[in-house]
């Protein structure tokens, strides 16, 4: 009869186990995946915010030119280039959020803060003569030593006929205040955005990113494939959302996705340990609730042996 109890109560005690063991992992799966789902969509939702916030910044910026381009003092041909530049000035230094904004003749002469200068090598200049509108950086300018982001457009006249370029030149932290309105502190989702050509980060949100640091390197110093691969699909442009577990365990939410006519891409990442409080919560029911059905079970076994 004892024989028969602790058999029964071995196979009640093992059954149930097994049955909260499937339970869990059954569970555990679905929840993993539907927080997995709720962030993929988190950070799709925020790649395509910063997108539309730098779009806008960028197209406010030519905007301006082509308002200042259609002033009628700048279209009068018999104004002077140092007296359109001159007015120009005051414009741009009511505004801070540009550093720059000035006019150039065909061979890239321009006053700029009452010194004449030349632009004829700068890529801006190269492409508005060929009707191109660009936007170049950010790079360190050398007048005012801060991050800019240079803005380059092509003038025409009532003929249409090219007879003058404008560039603007504007603030680079520009850009990192876009990723500053857009950081998730409490999932700590850091945007930033990078370079594609160099990987060079031009903005970040992250206190523990650099500027000028270089994704590219970091990838290479670290040597997983999956970073590897990921920072391609970066350099080539490409938009995604990859879950990748990194060498030290943990596991890394990345998101990426390109800014239109620019040479850069908005990069969000997070440690997925910041989402998953709930799978822990889980995990804690999931032993008390074990405990409870075992001891439950093992109970539930003895008193019917016993009458047995």
């Amino acid at each position: 009869m004892a024989k028969n109890t602790v058999k029964c109560t071995v196979v009640t005690g093992f059954f149930t186990l097994f049955s909260c063991v499937g339970l869990f992992l059954i569970a555990h799966t679905i929840a993993d995946h539907m927080i997995y789902a709720d962030v993929e969509e988190q950070v799709q939702h925020t790649l395509q915010d910063i997108q539309h916030d730098v779009d806008n910044f960028n197209e406010t910026n030519f905007t301006l030119i082509h308002m200042m381009a259609s002033l009628p003092y700048i279209k009068d041909p018999t104004v002077s280039l140092k007296d359109k530049d001159d007015q120009l000035y005051y414009i741009r230094n009511g505004n801070p959020t540009i550093i720059g904004l000035n006019i150039t003749d065909l061979q890239g002469n321009s006053w700029t803060d009452h010194s004449l200068h030349n632009f004829s090598e700068r890529q801006y200049f190269k492409n508005a003569l060929q009707g191109k509108e660009t936007i170049f950086g950010p790079i360190v300018n050398k007048v005012s030593n801060v991050a800019t982001i240079f803005y380059g457009a092509p003038h025409y006249d009532a003929e249409g006929n090219l007879i003058n370029t404008f560039f603007l030149a504007s603030h680079g932290d520009n850009l990192t205040k876009i990723c500053e309105q857009h950081k998730e502190i409490q999932g700590r989702l850091y945007p930033a955005i990078v370079r594609r050509s160099t990987g060079l980060v031009i903005a970040t949100a992250d206190p523990n990113d650099e500027l000028q640091s270089n994704i590219f390197d970091d990838t290479a110093d670290i040597g997983l494939k999956e970073l590897s691969d990921m920072t391609q699909q970066i350099a080539d442009g490409k938009t995604g959302v990859l879950k990748i577990v990194m060498p030290d365990g943990t596991v890394s939410i990345n998101g990426f996705a390109p800014i239109a006519d620019t040479d850069w891409s908005v990069i969000l990442k997070a440690d997925y340990s910041d989402f998953t409080a709930s799978l822990l919560t889980l995990r804690l029911a999931f032993l008390v609730f074990t405990a409870i059905a075992l001891a439950l079970s093992i109970t539930v076994s003895l008193i019917v042996t016993r009458k047995m």
